[in-house]
């Protein structure tokens, strides 16, 4: 992908997600008594920080095979006959995942995603 497109459509997500982190901390949340006592030890800001882990890291190897699977379709590195088989492709190369059942091309699961068939890039 173009680097400065990449770089354009992110910048503006990186801002929300730098606030968004800053003002979901368990200390700033009791500063605005939306929870009642934030407990200051090191298992908890362990905890804290390995939900946001889990919810910002392992999203990144999906993110980044929608993006893929939209580039190799807009290229024309793969043909339409080969859309589903392509898209468990890369899940399995990039999520180490493989469909729970016998997936063929009558099947479209990448449109399974919002954002496949309404053309809106991902990984920004």
């Amino acid at each position: 992908m173009p680097k400065p497109i990449t770089i354009k459509l992110g910048f503006h997500e990186a801002i929300g997600e730098t606030i968004a982190l800053s003002v979901s901390s368990p200390r700033h949340l009791q500063t605005l008594g939306l929870i009642q006592r934030s407990v200051d030890d090191t298992a908890h800001d362990i905890n804290y920080l390995f939900t946001q882990a889990m919810d910002k890291l392992a999203f990144l190897p999906f993110a980044l095979v929608m993006d893929r699977w939209r580039w190799d379709v807009f290229t024309g590195d793969i043909r339409k006959e080969q859309y589903n088989c392509h898209w468990w492709s890369l899940r399995e190369q990039y999520e180490g995942i493989k469909p729970p059942v016998l997936r063929s091309e009558l099947d479209f699961d990448p449109g399974s995603k919002y954002h496949i068939p309404a053309n809106i890039p991902y990984i920004r």
